[in-house]
């Protein structure tokens, strides 16, 4: 039996493996996999503003202290942070305790190594070897070996500074009218003062943690309060974070979403203006990004290369190819010469400097993208029953779709019980009727097949 999906261990809490017991357990078995067997013996610990967090916090400090590790606490702070975190104290590795976007109801583990970057597939599979396997009843360490706990005091101010670093110095923020929607998550207290500390005219919504409105009709899922508070202030940007804060969803001066492709377009004709990339240079993003997006790249003399999704596999591809940057369409934005992990703040003064720097506005610095119409189709299944039928109900699905104009992707959700088909297509080739009619015979076979 497998604990960790495409990002991390999440589930709901109270049921395994989301409970105090296992999760103090997993935490034995990840010093054992992780620590250094060093002098230091130190372990950071993060967490978003989630109830349970009170329950899995101290947990992880029990399970840790238990086997000799020393524990520092820094959360709530984003994910991002940890990372950072994680190499400036030098520690053996990390945990976060959050389920991303997902409901306060849900929550999870995240595990970075001491480089401040996600364990590999061949680490988690270690852990969950020693989870279900070990005997840490008759392996106990004496009591003078015992670890120790505390609380950094600075950890929003370090994490503040580093992100400040990396943004040029002569860029006025001043003029720029902003909305930020921290989602009552991880970002609630650190990404308000960063922007105010850059100047930025700031409004502030949904940044008031009671531990269960977390992603709560709020946040990089659910932008109408941020639009709404944005065409009433006339805003020049709404900036809307997820609840751990490693995705984004950027909002542009008209009211309109940006796609994950817009904002990785945006940056790449800039890098290509400012020789940061070359014509002829890679950038990153996943199987399901739309075919306009690269299309779009390729009239600027940009390449595309496809991962997997996740944004584990796109790190992996810059970390190997050298790459400079990349994401993906849900939100997730890494960059080779900063934190190397997504950070929603990062990308958005990312592109609110693009915004400065060039003095336009968000709506004119989409314009030039093409993207083609995307359908998703989010269906609920039985895994036993997939995994059962799943070769036979891909080939019926691809017989359904039967057409070269119409892009597809199929595969099962990472982190719940849904099958992912993804359709896009030109709206001046293919009609929406007949997508539509495509979109009833795939839900209804998968349906009957799981």
């Amino acid at each position: 039996m497998r604990l960790f999906g495409t990002d991390g261990i999440r589930g709901k809490v109270n049921k395994h493996p989301l409970t105090a017991e296992s999760v103090l357990k997993l935490s034995k078995a990840a010093a054992i996999v992780l620590g250094k067997k060093s002098n230091i013996k130190r372990v950071v610990v993060n967490k978003d503003t989630r109830l349970s967090g009170y329950i899995f916090e101290p947990a992880i400090t029990s399970g840790l202290i238990s086997v000799g590790m020393d524990v520092v606490l820094v959360g709530p702070l984003p994910t991002p942070a940890l990372s950072l975190l994680s190499k400036s104290l030098r520690a053996d590795f990390s945990i976060m305790i959050t389920a991303s976007h997902n409901p306060y109801q849900d929550n999870g583990l995240k595990f970075f190594n001491s480089n401040g970057l996600k364990i590999s597939i061949d680490e988690e599979k270690k852990i969950e070897d020693l989870f279900f396997n070990y005997d840490f009843e008759n392996h106990k360490i004496k009591p003078n070996q015992l670890g120790k706990a505390i609380r950094l005091k600075d950890a929003i101010g370090r994490y503040s500074e580093a992100l400040k670093q990396d943004i040029e110095k002569n860029i006025n923020f001043n003029y720029l009218k902003v909305v930020l929607d921290t989602a009552n998550g991880a970002a609630y207290k650190v990404a308000p003062q960063i922007l105010y500390e850059l100047g930025v005219d700031l409004k502030t919504i949904n940044s008031s943690p009671n531990g269960i409105n977390i992603n709560a009709e709020c946040g990089s899922l659910f932008p109408k309060k941020a639009i709404k508070e944005l065409l009433k202030r006339n805003s020049d940007i709404a900036i809307c974070l997820d609840g751990d804060a490693d995705r984004v969803v950027l909002i542009d001066e008209n009211g309109k979403p940006l796609s994950g492709e817009e904002i990785l377009f945006i940056l790449s004709k800039y890098y290509l203006e400012k020789k940061i990339l070359l014509k002829g240079s890679t950038i990153v993003t996943n199987e399901i990004a739309n075919y306009g997006f690269e299309e779009s790249l390729k009239k600027i003399g940009i390449k595309l290369l496809r991962v997997k999704v996740g944004d584990k596999n796109i790190l992996e591809a810059i970390i190997k190819k050298g790459y400079l940057f990349g994401g993906e369409p849900s939100g997730h934005f890494i960059f080779k010469n900063s934190n190397l992990i997504g950070d929603g703040l990062t990308t958005a003064i990312k592109i609110m400097s693009i915004m400065s720097l060039k003095k336009k506005k968000l709506s004119d610095l989409r314009k030039e993208i093409i993207l083609y119409e995307v359908l998703e189709i989010n269906q609920k299944i039985d895994k036993e029953k997939f995994l059962q039928n799943q070769e036979k109900l891909y080939l019926n699905l691809k017989k359904i779709i039967n057409n070269k104009k119409i892009f597809y992707n199929i595969r099962p959700s990472g982190t719940e019980s849904l099958l992912r088909v993804n359709l896009q297509y030109d709206k001046r080739s293919i009609k929406t009727s007949n997508i539509q009619n495509i979109k009833v015979k795939i839900i209804k076979t998968i349906s009957n097949a799981c």
